[in-house]
Protein backbone atom coordinates (compact mmCIF):
# COMPACT_ATOMS: atom_id res chain seq x y z
CA UNK A 1 0.00 0.00 0.00
CA UNK A 2 1.42 3.45 -0.89
CA UNK A 3 2.40 5.74 1.96
CA UNK A 4 0.19 8.60 3.07
CA UNK A 5 2.62 11.09 1.52
CA UNK A 6 2.54 9.29 -1.84
CA UNK A 7 -1.24 8.82 -1.85
CA UNK A 8 -1.91 12.43 -0.94
CA UNK A 9 0.30 13.87 -3.71
CA UNK A 10 -2.38 14.37 -6.36
CA UNK A 11 -4.86 15.54 -3.73
CA UNK A 12 -2.32 18.04 -2.42
CA UNK A 13 -1.85 19.39 -5.95
CA UNK A 14 -5.62 19.71 -6.42
CA UNK A 15 -6.13 21.34 -3.04
CA UNK A 16 -3.13 23.60 -3.67
CA UNK A 17 -4.74 24.81 -6.89
CA UNK A 18 -7.98 25.42 -5.00
CA UNK A 19 -6.28 27.26 -2.15
CA UNK A 20 -4.19 29.42 -4.48
CA UNK A 21 -7.31 30.34 -6.42
CA UNK A 22 -9.00 30.96 -3.08
CA UNK A 23 -6.31 33.48 -2.24
CA UNK A 24 -6.84 35.11 -5.64
CA UNK A 25 -10.53 35.32 -4.74
CA UNK A 26 -9.71 36.84 -1.37
CA UNK A 27 -7.26 39.22 -3.04
CA UNK A 28 -10.05 40.48 -5.27
CA UNK A 29 -12.32 40.75 -2.24
CA UNK A 30 -9.76 42.80 -0.31
CA UNK A 31 -9.40 45.23 -3.18
CA UNK A 32 -13.16 45.49 -3.80
CA UNK A 33 -14.44 45.79 -0.23
CA UNK A 34 -11.30 46.36 1.87
CA UNK A 35 -10.88 45.26 5.50
CA UNK A 36 -13.28 47.62 7.25
CA UNK A 37 -17.00 47.72 8.05
CA UNK A 38 -18.13 46.52 4.59
CA UNK A 39 -15.81 43.54 4.74
CA UNK A 40 -17.09 42.77 8.25
CA UNK A 41 -20.69 42.50 6.97
CA UNK A 42 -19.71 39.99 4.28
CA UNK A 43 -17.47 37.98 6.61
CA UNK A 44 -20.20 37.55 9.22
CA UNK A 45 -22.92 36.82 6.64
CA UNK A 46 -20.74 34.17 4.99
CA UNK A 47 -19.76 32.75 8.36
CA UNK A 48 -23.35 31.99 9.45
CA UNK A 49 -24.11 29.27 6.83
CA UNK A 50 -20.51 28.11 7.13
CA UNK A 51 -20.85 27.58 10.88
CA UNK A 52 -23.74 25.21 10.18
CA UNK A 53 -21.92 23.69 7.20
CA UNK A 54 -18.89 22.86 9.33
CA UNK A 55 -21.20 21.49 12.00
CA UNK A 56 -23.17 19.15 9.73
CA UNK A 57 -21.38 18.61 6.42
CA UNK A 58 -17.62 18.89 6.72
CA UNK A 59 -17.49 17.88 10.36
CA UNK A 60 -19.98 15.39 11.72
CA UNK A 61 -21.37 14.05 8.43
CA UNK A 62 -18.01 13.41 6.77
CA UNK A 63 -16.63 11.75 9.91
CA UNK A 64 -19.67 9.45 10.21
CA UNK A 65 -20.54 8.79 6.57
CA UNK A 66 -17.16 7.68 5.16
CA UNK A 67 -16.47 4.80 7.61
CA UNK A 68 -20.11 3.62 7.40
CA UNK A 69 -20.23 3.73 3.61
CA UNK A 70 -16.79 2.06 3.42
CA UNK A 71 -17.94 -0.73 5.73
CA UNK A 72 -20.99 -1.28 3.52
CA UNK A 73 -18.74 -1.53 0.45
CA UNK A 74 -16.34 -3.96 2.13
CA UNK A 75 -18.86 -6.14 3.97
CA UNK A 76 -21.86 -5.97 1.60
CA UNK A 77 -21.83 -4.72 -2.00
CA UNK A 78 -21.88 -1.52 -4.06
CA UNK A 79 -25.65 -1.56 -4.67
CA UNK A 80 -26.44 -1.61 -0.96
CA UNK A 81 -23.79 1.03 -0.27
CA UNK A 82 -25.39 3.31 -2.88
CA UNK A 83 -28.81 2.75 -1.32
CA UNK A 84 -27.33 3.88 2.00
CA UNK A 85 -25.89 6.96 0.28
CA UNK A 86 -29.29 7.95 -1.14
CA UNK A 87 -30.93 7.54 2.25
CA UNK A 88 -28.23 9.72 3.83
CA UNK A 89 -28.69 12.27 1.04
CA UNK A 90 -32.44 12.49 1.69
CA UNK A 91 -31.88 12.90 5.40
CA UNK A 92 -29.29 15.63 5.06
CA UNK A 93 -31.45 17.51 2.53
CA UNK A 94 -34.36 17.41 4.96
CA UNK A 95 -32.28 18.75 7.83
CA UNK A 96 -30.28 21.38 5.94
CA UNK A 97 -33.28 22.53 3.92
CA UNK A 98 -35.13 23.24 7.14
CA UNK A 99 -32.15 25.04 8.65
CA UNK A 100 -31.71 27.10 5.49
CA UNK A 101 -35.34 28.25 5.65
CA UNK A 102 -34.98 29.15 9.33
CA UNK A 103 -31.78 31.05 8.57
CA UNK A 104 -33.51 33.11 5.90
CA UNK A 105 -36.45 33.93 8.19
CA UNK A 106 -34.38 34.68 11.29
CA UNK A 107 -31.31 36.20 9.64
CA UNK A 108 -31.34 39.42 11.66
CA UNK A 109 -31.51 37.77 15.11
CA UNK A 110 -28.68 35.47 14.01
CA UNK A 111 -26.51 38.46 13.12
CA UNK A 112 -27.31 40.13 16.43
CA UNK A 113 -26.33 36.93 18.26
CA UNK A 114 -22.97 36.53 16.52
CA UNK A 115 -21.84 40.18 16.74
CA UNK A 116 -21.40 42.73 19.48
CA UNK A 117 -21.75 46.50 19.43
CA UNK A 118 -22.82 46.83 15.79
CA UNK A 119 -25.19 49.56 14.59
CA UNK A 120 -28.73 48.74 13.43
CA UNK A 121 -27.75 49.64 9.85
CA UNK A 122 -24.74 47.33 9.85
CA UNK A 123 -26.84 44.50 11.28
CA UNK A 124 -29.55 44.98 8.63
CA UNK A 125 -27.00 44.98 5.80
CA UNK A 126 -25.39 41.79 7.16
CA UNK A 127 -28.81 40.09 7.48
CA UNK A 128 -29.61 40.83 3.83
CA UNK A 129 -26.35 39.17 2.75
CA UNK A 130 -27.04 36.23 5.06
CA UNK A 131 -30.38 35.54 3.34
CA UNK A 132 -28.62 35.38 -0.02
CA UNK A 133 -25.96 32.93 1.13
CA UNK A 134 -27.94 30.61 3.46
CA UNK A 135 -28.56 27.97 0.70
CA UNK A 136 -24.79 27.34 0.71
CA UNK A 137 -25.45 25.11 3.74
CA UNK A 138 -27.62 22.63 1.80
CA UNK A 139 -25.39 22.72 -1.30
CA UNK A 140 -22.18 21.94 0.57
CA UNK A 141 -23.89 19.24 2.65
CA UNK A 142 -25.03 17.45 -0.51
CA UNK A 143 -21.51 17.79 -1.87
CA UNK A 144 -20.13 16.22 1.33
CA UNK A 145 -22.23 13.09 0.80
CA UNK A 146 -21.20 12.84 -2.84
CA UNK A 147 -17.56 13.48 -1.97
CA UNK A 148 -17.72 10.76 0.67
CA UNK A 149 -18.93 8.28 -1.98
CA UNK A 150 -15.98 9.17 -4.19
CA UNK A 151 -13.36 9.17 -1.41
CA UNK A 152 -14.51 5.83 -0.01
CA UNK A 153 -13.79 4.29 -3.42
CA UNK A 154 -10.34 5.95 -3.55
CA UNK A 155 -11.49 8.42 -6.18
CA UNK A 156 -10.08 11.35 -4.22
CA UNK A 157 -9.31 13.85 -6.97
CA UNK A 158 -12.81 15.02 -8.09
CA UNK A 159 -13.88 16.09 -4.61
CA UNK A 160 -10.50 17.76 -4.05
CA UNK A 161 -10.89 19.64 -7.35
CA UNK A 162 -14.50 20.78 -6.79
CA UNK A 163 -13.45 23.85 -4.74
CA UNK A 164 -11.33 24.91 -7.74
CA UNK A 165 -14.56 25.51 -9.66
CA UNK A 166 -16.02 27.36 -6.68
CA UNK A 167 -13.08 29.75 -6.71
CA UNK A 168 -13.09 30.16 -10.50
CA UNK A 169 -16.77 31.14 -10.50
CA UNK A 170 -16.16 33.52 -7.58
CA UNK A 171 -13.17 35.09 -9.35
CA UNK A 172 -15.21 35.54 -12.53
CA UNK A 173 -17.90 37.30 -10.48
CA UNK A 174 -15.28 39.52 -8.82
CA UNK A 175 -13.70 40.46 -12.14
CA UNK A 176 -17.15 41.31 -13.48
CA UNK A 177 -17.70 43.61 -10.52
CA UNK A 178 -14.26 45.18 -11.04
CA UNK A 179 -14.99 45.86 -14.72
CA UNK A 180 -18.46 47.21 -13.91
CA UNK A 181 -16.97 49.53 -11.30
CA UNK A 182 -19.26 48.35 -8.51
CA UNK A 183 -18.48 49.65 -5.05
CA UNK A 184 -19.95 49.93 -1.58
CA UNK A 185 -22.97 47.86 -0.58
CA UNK A 186 -23.75 46.97 -4.21
CA UNK A 187 -20.35 45.30 -4.54
CA UNK A 188 -20.88 43.29 -1.35
CA UNK A 189 -24.32 42.10 -2.50
CA UNK A 190 -22.99 41.12 -5.94
CA UNK A 191 -20.11 39.28 -4.26
CA UNK A 192 -22.62 37.35 -2.12
CA UNK A 193 -24.66 36.30 -5.17
CA UNK A 194 -21.47 35.19 -6.91
CA UNK A 195 -20.52 33.12 -3.86
CA UNK A 196 -23.90 31.35 -3.93
CA UNK A 197 -23.58 30.54 -7.65
CA UNK A 198 -20.06 29.22 -7.01
CA UNK A 199 -21.45 26.85 -4.36
CA UNK A 200 -23.96 25.47 -6.88
CA UNK A 201 -21.14 24.79 -9.33
CA UNK A 202 -19.01 23.12 -6.65
CA UNK A 203 -21.71 20.55 -5.90
CA UNK A 204 -22.95 19.88 -9.45
CA UNK A 205 -19.45 19.25 -10.86
CA UNK A 206 -19.25 15.95 -8.91
CA UNK A 207 -22.20 14.37 -10.73
CA UNK A 208 -20.35 13.12 -13.85
CA UNK A 209 -17.74 11.34 -11.69
CA UNK A 210 -20.46 9.70 -9.62
CA UNK A 211 -22.24 8.45 -12.73
CA UNK A 212 -19.02 6.78 -13.92
CA UNK A 213 -18.98 4.80 -10.69
CA UNK A 214 -22.56 3.69 -11.27
CA UNK A 215 -24.16 5.96 -8.65
CA UNK A 216 -27.50 7.62 -9.46
CA UNK A 217 -28.90 10.47 -7.38
CA UNK A 218 -32.20 9.17 -5.98
CA UNK A 219 -32.88 10.64 -2.53
CA UNK A 220 -34.93 8.10 -0.61
CA UNK A 221 -36.94 8.71 2.55
CA UNK A 222 -38.59 5.28 2.75
CA UNK A 223 -36.69 3.16 5.25
CA UNK A 224 -34.61 6.13 6.43
CA UNK A 225 -35.29 5.57 10.13
CA UNK A 226 -34.98 1.77 10.08
CA UNK A 227 -31.82 1.32 7.98
CA UNK A 228 -28.90 0.07 10.17
CA UNK A 229 -26.34 2.07 8.17
CA UNK A 230 -28.30 5.29 8.69
CA UNK A 231 -28.60 4.48 12.37
CA UNK A 232 -24.84 4.02 12.59
CA UNK A 233 -24.29 7.33 10.80
CA UNK A 234 -26.62 9.07 13.24
CA UNK A 235 -25.01 7.37 16.26
CA UNK A 236 -21.59 8.54 15.07
CA UNK A 237 -22.85 11.99 14.10
CA UNK A 238 -24.51 12.89 17.40
CA UNK A 239 -21.32 12.95 19.49
CA UNK A 240 -19.46 14.45 16.52
CA UNK A 241 -22.08 17.20 16.26
CA UNK A 242 -21.58 18.01 19.93
CA UNK A 243 -17.81 18.06 19.38
CA UNK A 244 -18.00 20.19 16.26
CA UNK A 245 -20.63 22.34 17.95
CA UNK A 246 -18.06 23.09 20.61
CA UNK A 247 -15.65 24.22 17.89
CA UNK A 248 -18.37 26.33 16.27
CA UNK A 249 -19.23 27.80 19.64
CA UNK A 250 -15.60 28.82 19.78
CA UNK A 251 -15.90 30.50 16.35
CA UNK A 252 -19.13 32.14 17.48
CA UNK A 253 -17.62 33.52 20.70
CA UNK A 254 -14.43 34.63 18.97
CA UNK A 255 -16.49 36.46 16.33
CA UNK A 256 -18.24 38.35 19.10
CA UNK A 257 -14.88 39.16 20.70
CA UNK A 258 -13.54 40.38 17.33
CA UNK A 259 -16.68 42.39 16.55
CA UNK A 260 -16.33 44.23 19.84
CA UNK A 261 -12.78 45.33 18.90
CA UNK A 262 -14.14 47.80 16.30
CA UNK A 263 -14.51 47.92 12.51
CA UNK A 264 -12.17 45.66 10.57
CA UNK A 265 -11.15 43.10 13.19
CA UNK A 266 -13.55 40.40 11.95
CA UNK A 267 -12.38 40.84 8.35
CA UNK A 268 -8.69 40.96 9.31
CA UNK A 269 -8.98 37.64 11.14
CA UNK A 270 -10.75 36.16 8.10
CA UNK A 271 -8.05 37.37 5.71
CA UNK A 272 -5.30 35.91 7.91
CA UNK A 273 -7.14 32.62 8.32
CA UNK A 274 -7.48 32.20 4.55
CA UNK A 275 -3.70 32.31 4.13
CA UNK A 276 -3.25 30.01 7.13
CA UNK A 277 -5.73 27.61 5.52
CA UNK A 278 -3.58 27.22 2.39
CA UNK A 279 -1.07 24.79 3.97
CA UNK A 280 -3.89 23.26 6.06
CA UNK A 281 -5.71 22.40 2.84
CA UNK A 282 -2.68 21.42 0.79
CA UNK A 283 -1.14 19.18 3.44
CA UNK A 284 -3.47 18.63 6.40
CA UNK A 285 -6.73 18.03 4.54
CA UNK A 286 -5.06 15.97 1.81
CA UNK A 287 -3.30 13.72 4.33
CA UNK A 288 -6.45 13.48 6.45
CA UNK A 289 -8.55 12.47 3.41
CA UNK A 290 -6.21 9.62 2.53
CA UNK A 291 -5.66 8.55 6.15
CA UNK A 292 -9.40 8.52 6.94
CA UNK A 293 -10.08 6.14 4.06
CA UNK A 294 -7.12 3.90 4.91
CA UNK A 295 -7.97 3.58 8.60
CA UNK A 296 -11.64 2.96 7.78
CA UNK A 297 -10.62 0.06 5.53
CA UNK A 298 -8.25 -1.40 8.14
CA UNK A 299 -10.88 -1.06 10.85
CA UNK A 300 -13.49 -2.76 8.65
CA UNK A 301 -11.03 -5.66 8.20
CA UNK A 302 -10.29 -5.74 11.94
CA UNK A 303 -6.55 -5.11 11.43
CA UNK A 304 -5.63 -2.92 14.40
CA UNK A 305 -1.86 -2.93 13.77
CA UNK A 306 -2.34 -1.76 10.18
CA UNK A 307 -4.69 0.98 11.42
CA UNK A 308 -1.96 2.24 13.77
CA UNK A 309 0.62 2.09 10.97
CA UNK A 310 -1.56 4.17 8.63
CA UNK A 311 -2.14 6.81 11.30
CA UNK A 312 1.59 6.91 12.07
CA UNK A 313 2.44 7.44 8.40
CA UNK A 314 -0.01 10.31 8.20
CA UNK A 315 1.45 12.00 11.28
CA UNK A 316 5.03 11.60 10.06
CA UNK A 317 4.14 13.21 6.73
CA UNK A 318 2.24 15.98 8.52
CA UNK A 319 5.28 16.79 10.70
CA UNK A 320 7.45 17.00 7.59
CA UNK A 321 5.16 19.36 5.70
CA UNK A 322 3.48 21.52 8.34
CA UNK A 323 6.57 22.31 10.42
CA UNK A 324 8.26 23.82 7.37
CA UNK A 325 5.10 25.77 6.52
CA UNK A 326 4.98 27.16 10.06
CA UNK A 327 8.55 28.48 9.88
CA UNK A 328 7.92 29.98 6.45
CA UNK A 329 4.67 31.71 7.45
CA UNK A 330 6.13 33.19 10.64
CA UNK A 331 9.16 34.65 8.80
CA UNK A 332 7.37 35.78 5.64
CA UNK A 333 3.95 36.78 7.02
CA UNK A 334 4.19 40.48 6.13
CA UNK A 335 5.43 40.18 2.52
CA UNK A 336 2.89 37.39 1.85
CA UNK A 337 -0.03 39.44 3.19
CA UNK A 338 1.14 42.55 1.34
CA UNK A 339 1.51 40.68 -1.93
CA UNK A 340 -1.89 38.98 -1.77
CA UNK A 341 -4.14 41.69 -0.37
CA UNK A 342 -2.62 45.15 -0.57
CA UNK A 343 -4.19 47.51 -3.10
CA UNK A 344 -7.46 49.36 -3.65
CA UNK A 345 -9.33 49.60 -0.34
CA UNK A 346 -6.66 47.53 1.47
CA UNK A 347 -3.63 49.55 2.60
CA UNK A 348 -0.27 49.08 4.35
CA UNK A 349 -1.81 49.43 7.82
CA UNK A 350 -4.21 46.58 7.11
CA UNK A 351 -1.31 44.45 5.81
CA UNK A 352 0.65 44.96 9.02
CA UNK A 353 -2.37 44.06 11.17
CA UNK A 354 -3.23 40.92 9.21
CA UNK A 355 0.42 39.75 9.19
CA UNK A 356 0.62 39.64 13.00
CA UNK A 357 -2.64 37.65 13.15
CA UNK A 358 -1.25 35.24 10.54
CA UNK A 359 1.88 34.63 12.62
CA UNK A 360 -0.27 33.71 15.61
CA UNK A 361 -2.33 31.32 13.51
CA UNK A 362 0.80 29.72 12.03
CA UNK A 363 1.85 28.45 15.46
CA UNK A 364 -1.16 26.12 15.41
CA UNK A 365 -0.60 24.77 11.90
CA UNK A 366 0.95 21.41 12.88
CA UNK A 367 -1.51 20.48 15.66
CA UNK A 368 -4.48 21.73 13.62
CA UNK A 369 -3.50 19.43 10.73
CA UNK A 370 -2.71 16.43 12.95
CA UNK A 371 -6.08 16.54 14.69
CA UNK A 372 -7.66 15.86 11.29
CA UNK A 373 -5.40 12.81 10.88
CA UNK A 374 -5.82 11.25 14.34
CA UNK A 375 -9.56 11.86 14.92
CA UNK A 376 -10.89 9.65 12.03
CA UNK A 377 -9.35 6.55 13.64
CA UNK A 378 -11.79 6.83 16.55
CA UNK A 379 -14.81 7.05 14.22
CA UNK A 380 -13.59 3.99 12.32
CA UNK A 381 -13.68 1.90 15.53
CA UNK A 382 -16.98 3.43 16.75
CA UNK A 383 -15.42 5.55 19.51
CA UNK A 384 -16.86 8.97 18.55
CA UNK A 385 -16.90 10.24 22.13
CA UNK A 386 -13.11 10.50 22.21
CA UNK A 387 -12.83 13.30 19.62
CA UNK A 388 -15.81 14.91 21.34
CA UNK A 389 -14.03 15.06 24.71
CA UNK A 390 -10.82 16.38 23.13
CA UNK A 391 -12.71 18.96 21.11
CA UNK A 392 -14.73 20.28 24.05
CA UNK A 393 -11.60 20.55 26.18
CA UNK A 394 -9.71 22.43 23.49
CA UNK A 395 -12.60 24.85 23.01
CA UNK A 396 -12.82 25.48 26.74
CA UNK A 397 -9.11 26.35 26.79
CA UNK A 398 -9.47 28.55 23.70
CA UNK A 399 -12.47 30.50 24.95
CA UNK A 400 -10.97 30.87 28.42
CA UNK A 401 -7.68 32.18 27.03
CA UNK A 402 -9.42 34.60 24.66
CA UNK A 403 -11.86 35.88 27.29
CA UNK A 404 -8.91 36.74 29.53
CA UNK A 405 -6.68 38.30 26.87
CA UNK A 406 -8.71 39.64 23.91
CA UNK A 407 -8.91 43.21 25.21
CA UNK A 408 -5.16 43.29 25.83
CA UNK A 409 -3.89 41.20 22.87
CA UNK A 410 -6.60 42.14 20.35
CA UNK A 411 -7.17 40.13 17.17
CA UNK A 412 -3.74 38.39 17.24
CA UNK A 413 -4.64 37.04 20.69
CA UNK A 414 -7.80 35.44 19.28
CA UNK A 415 -5.70 33.65 16.65
CA UNK A 416 -3.21 32.57 19.32
CA UNK A 417 -6.07 31.11 21.34
CA UNK A 418 -7.09 29.02 18.31
CA UNK A 419 -3.54 27.65 18.05
CA UNK A 420 -3.45 26.84 21.77
CA UNK A 421 -6.79 25.04 21.50
CA UNK A 422 -5.54 22.92 18.60
CA UNK A 423 -2.49 21.88 20.64
CA UNK A 424 -4.70 20.80 23.55
CA UNK A 425 -6.96 18.87 21.17
CA UNK A 426 -4.03 16.96 19.65
CA UNK A 427 -2.45 16.21 23.03
CA UNK A 428 -5.64 14.63 24.32
CA UNK A 429 -6.25 12.67 21.11
CA UNK A 430 -2.75 11.21 21.24
CA UNK A 431 -3.25 10.18 24.88
CA UNK A 432 -6.62 8.54 24.13
CA UNK A 433 -5.19 6.87 21.02
CA UNK A 434 -2.52 5.16 23.10
CA UNK A 435 -5.17 3.87 25.52
CA UNK A 436 -7.94 2.93 23.05
CA UNK A 437 -5.99 1.73 20.00
CA UNK A 438 -2.26 1.48 20.65
CA UNK A 439 0.98 3.42 20.82
CA UNK A 440 1.96 5.53 17.81
CA UNK A 441 5.58 5.97 18.88
CA UNK A 442 8.05 3.98 16.80
CA UNK A 443 11.80 3.29 17.05
CA UNK A 444 14.03 6.11 15.91
CA UNK A 445 11.47 8.86 16.47
CA UNK A 446 13.86 11.10 18.45
CA UNK A 447 16.45 10.92 15.68
CA UNK A 448 13.68 11.87 13.20
CA UNK A 449 12.73 14.89 15.32
CA UNK A 450 16.38 15.97 15.46
CA UNK A 451 16.57 15.78 11.66
CA UNK A 452 13.34 17.76 11.39
CA UNK A 453 14.64 20.42 13.77
CA UNK A 454 17.84 20.75 11.73
CA UNK A 455 15.87 20.98 8.47
CA UNK A 456 13.65 23.74 9.87
CA UNK A 457 16.67 25.61 11.24
CA UNK A 458 18.24 25.49 7.79
CA UNK A 459 14.99 26.63 6.21
CA UNK A 460 14.68 29.53 8.64
CA UNK A 461 18.27 30.70 8.15
CA UNK A 462 18.02 30.63 4.33
CA UNK A 463 14.63 32.36 4.24
CA UNK A 464 15.62 35.07 6.71
CA UNK A 465 18.92 35.86 4.97
CA UNK A 466 17.49 35.77 1.44
CA UNK A 467 14.43 37.91 2.19
CA UNK A 468 16.40 40.44 4.24
CA UNK A 469 18.72 41.02 1.29
CA UNK A 470 16.01 41.16 -1.37
CA UNK A 471 13.72 43.37 0.74
CA UNK A 472 16.58 45.85 1.15
CA UNK A 473 16.98 46.02 -2.63
CA UNK A 474 13.20 46.39 -3.21
CA UNK A 475 12.94 49.17 -0.62
CA UNK A 476 16.10 50.94 -1.82
CA UNK A 477 17.28 51.05 -5.45
CA UNK A 478 13.94 49.78 -6.84
CA UNK A 479 11.64 51.92 -4.68
CA UNK A 480 11.16 54.52 -7.43
CA UNK A 481 9.73 52.00 -9.92
CA UNK A 482 5.98 52.02 -10.74
CA UNK A 483 3.79 50.23 -8.17
CA UNK A 484 2.75 47.40 -10.50
CA UNK A 485 6.33 46.65 -11.52
CA UNK A 486 7.48 46.69 -7.89
CA UNK A 487 4.66 44.30 -7.00
CA UNK A 488 5.71 41.90 -9.76
CA UNK A 489 9.35 42.07 -8.67
CA UNK A 490 8.26 41.52 -5.06
CA UNK A 491 6.25 38.45 -6.08
CA UNK A 492 9.24 37.09 -7.96
CA UNK A 493 11.57 37.75 -5.04
CA UNK A 494 9.17 36.02 -2.64
CA UNK A 495 8.94 33.03 -4.96
CA UNK A 496 12.75 32.77 -5.12
CA UNK A 497 13.03 32.93 -1.31
CA UNK A 498 10.38 30.23 -0.83
CA UNK A 499 12.09 28.00 -3.41
CA UNK A 500 15.48 28.41 -1.72
CA UNK A 501 13.95 27.61 1.66
CA UNK A 502 12.25 24.52 0.24
CA UNK A 503 15.50 23.24 -1.27
CA UNK A 504 17.39 23.76 2.00
CA UNK A 505 14.69 22.00 4.01
CA UNK A 506 14.29 19.07 1.59
CA UNK A 507 18.06 18.59 1.27
CA UNK A 508 18.55 18.30 5.04
CA UNK A 509 15.48 16.05 5.44
CA UNK A 510 16.78 13.76 2.68
CA UNK A 511 20.32 13.69 4.05
CA UNK A 512 18.97 12.82 7.51
CA UNK A 513 16.76 10.07 6.02
CA UNK A 514 13.54 11.50 7.47
CA UNK A 515 10.56 9.43 6.14
CA UNK A 516 9.42 11.10 2.93
CA UNK A 517 12.46 13.41 2.78
CA UNK A 518 13.86 11.81 -0.38
CA UNK A 519 10.46 11.95 -2.04
CA UNK A 520 10.12 15.63 -1.10
CA UNK A 521 13.54 16.35 -2.64
CA UNK A 522 12.51 14.62 -5.89
CA UNK A 523 9.17 16.41 -6.08
CA UNK A 524 10.27 19.44 -8.21
CA UNK A 525 11.99 17.19 -10.76
CA UNK A 526 8.89 14.97 -10.86
CA UNK A 527 6.66 17.96 -11.57
CA UNK A 528 8.94 19.06 -14.41
CA UNK A 529 8.83 15.56 -15.94
CA UNK A 530 5.04 15.52 -15.77
CA UNK A 531 4.80 18.89 -17.48
CA UNK A 532 7.14 17.73 -20.24
CA UNK A 533 5.08 14.57 -20.78
CA UNK A 534 1.88 16.60 -21.03
CA UNK A 535 3.44 18.96 -23.54
CA UNK A 536 4.65 15.98 -25.53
Amino acid sequence: MPSALQSSGSISAAVAASRVLGLVRMSLQSRLIGAGALADTFSVAFRIPNLLRDLLAEGALSSAFVPTFTASLVQEDRERAYQLANLALAGILLVTGTLTLLGVVFAEPLVVAITSGWSAEKIAETAALTRVMMPILALVSVGAVWGGILNAQRNFLPFALAPVLFNLVSIAAGLGMWIAGLGGQAAVMAWSVGTLLASVAQAVVLLPYLRRLGYRVRPQLRGLVRHPGVRRIVSLMLPAIVGVAAVQLNVFVNTRFAASLGDGAVAQIEYAFRIFFLPIGVFGVALATVTATQVSEEAARGDRSALIARTGEGLSAAWLLTSASTVGLVLLAHPIVSLIYEGGRFGAAESAAVAVILQAYALGLAPYSMVKIVAPAFYSIDRPRVPLIASVASVAVNIGFNALTYERLGAPGLALGTSLGALVNLTLLRAFYRREIGGLARPGRWREFAVLAAANAGLGAVVWAAWTGLAHVLAGPLAALPRLLRALLGAGALGVVIALGFLAFAAIARAGKYPGGAQLWRMPAGLVRRLRRRRG
